[in-house]
């Protein structure tokens, strides 16, 4: 007869990734984010962006780290709000000419997005009015900044610079439907669900011969239909586009949303792109021809989640080949890339959790 409970198996088991994890972001805090809160980009010129705040953030609430989220929240305030607790952050801080300051104040809808969804989160774990009153402020800029009308129904623009022209450039890994159902619960006043509706649309229709996202997508204003991009290699599926299977994924998993699952299969597919081992091209052309002769481990991470829902076999095996082998003491492989240290970290997360941050 076991001594030994099911019940505190299954209690070991689920805590071994959640520990595994908090080792990670424990590391990258030491690594990659300053003591007094900035996350650090040291692949280009120890710049950060407003992206690499808002992964922090949600990585230190997803951990429950609300010191490490309040010394980011006050450092991104301070130098990419200007002060202001209500303005969309500048994407890029850095050095210029001996200072350290903003280098371009336009705001990323990406960044926007998971900068708000995680103090919607710090609302609900820590019971905390004030990223309440920021995140509903920052809300009433985004939709006014950086979502549009296109074609009779609104789209979240990559940016504040997209919007006018009779060619919409649209980034689909921008398009987080997880993020815009809370934003319908915290903004009834907004049509959120009509977003959803059109981002399924365009993430359906921005697609190259493969059926993989592309990293860039230019749609006409009045139809709202893709047209070609005038700019060669922005429709492939690359560094940007490698981020929308882990949306789908989370859609999947904590919505079971039918309109990602039937999504899922070109990103499954690539689970054979070479039968002697899964090697993914880092950059994949529309055509579906390898663009480069290297692969991304951030994609591996970013894929991660997905290729559990139907194959948790094939994709422990990934991660071990994969994944494992280049693990270090800061994170995984190259030091330098704090991007891929991310969605590294967040496909583990989602695969390995499950639950929401907060």
């Amino acid at each position: 007869m076991s001594l030994v409970s099911p019940a505190l198996v299954s209690m070991v088991l689920a805590a071994a990734p959640a520990e595994d994890l908090r080792e990670r972001w424990v590391a990258y805090k030491r690594e990659y984010v300053s003591p007094d809160g900035r996350a650090i980009d040291f692949r280009n010129g120890s710049m950060t962006s407003s992206e690499g705040q808002a992964y922090g953030l949600v990585r230190a609430l997803w951990m429950d780290d609300r010191e490490a989220f309040d010394v980011m929240l006050r450092w991104t305030l301070e130098n990419l709000q200007g002060g202001d607790a209500g303005a969309l952050p500048a994407w890029k801080w850095g050095a210029r000419e001996g200072r350290w300051e903003v280098l371009d104040a336009q705001p990323a809808a990406d960044a926007d997005q998971f900068m708000i969804w995680a103090l919607l989160g710090a609302t609900r774990k820590w019971k905390e009015p004030r990223y309440s009153e920021q995140a509903t402020r920052m809300l009433a800029r985004f939709w006014e900044a950086e979502v549009e009308e296109v074609a009779g129904a609104p789209v979240v623009l990559p940016g504040p610079w997209s919007r006018g022209s009779s060619v919409i450039q649209l980034n689909p890994s921008y398009f987080l439907p997880f993020i815009w159902r809370d934003f319908a619960v915290f903004d009834p006043a907004h049509p959120w669900q009509a977003v959803i509706d059109r981002a399924y649309v365009l993430l359906a229709t921005c697609r190259g011969a493969t059926g993989l996202a592309m990293d860039w997508c230019y749609v006409d204003r009045e139809t709202g239909w893709p047209v070609p991009s005038p700019v060669e290699g922005k429709d492939a599926f690359g560094f940007e586009a490698l981020r929308v299977p882990w949306t789908l994924a989370a859609e999947v998993i904590w919505h079971d949303e039918r309109r990602a699952k039937a999504l899922l299969g070109p990103y499954h597919r690539l689970m054979s792109w070479r039968p002697e081992a899964t090697r993914i091209p880092g950059t994949i052309r529309v055509d579906g021809s390898p663009a480069v002769d290297w692969e991304y481990p951030g994609a591996y991470g970013a894929l991660l989640p997905l290729w559990s829902l139907r194959r948790p076999l094939a994709a422990d095996r990934l991660r071990e080949d994969r994944l494992d082998t280049i693990r270090a003491a800061h994170g995984w492989g190259d030091h330098d890339d704090y991007y891929g240290q991310n969605w590294i970290w967040f496909g583990l997360a989602l695969s390995q959790l499950g639950g929401t941050p907060a």
